[in-house]
């Protein structure tokens, strides 16, 4: 994936499949500490993520909403890459 003018790219990913992958602006997750949001330019991050809510803020400026069960978030290089057991 090319780094975008505009946005961060993501993946979000279950062991049965890569269930999104696109641009956002932002991304918002329920983190062990506390919910969190990373957006273009973050700095790099690992974080563990307990079941909740992901907000993905997109480029076209919807919001696509999604629950997830534990899991982990990485960010790096406006790439961001979301591990998840389940999602719906």
């Amino acid at each position: 994936m090319a780094n975008s003018d505009k946005g961060l790219q993501i993946e979000i990913v279950t062991p049965q499949k890569l269930y999104f992958s696109g641009e956002v602006l932002s991304v918002t997750a329920p983190g062990d500490g506390g919910q969190f949001q990373v957006m273009k330019n973050h700095a790099p991050l690992l974080s563990s993520l307990i079941a909740g809510k992901v907000k993905l803020a997109l480029a076209d400026r919807t919001v696509q909403t999604f629950s997830i069960t534990d899991g982990f978030l990485e960010v790096s290089s406006n790439k961001a890459i979301l591990l998840t057991e389940s999602i719906s």
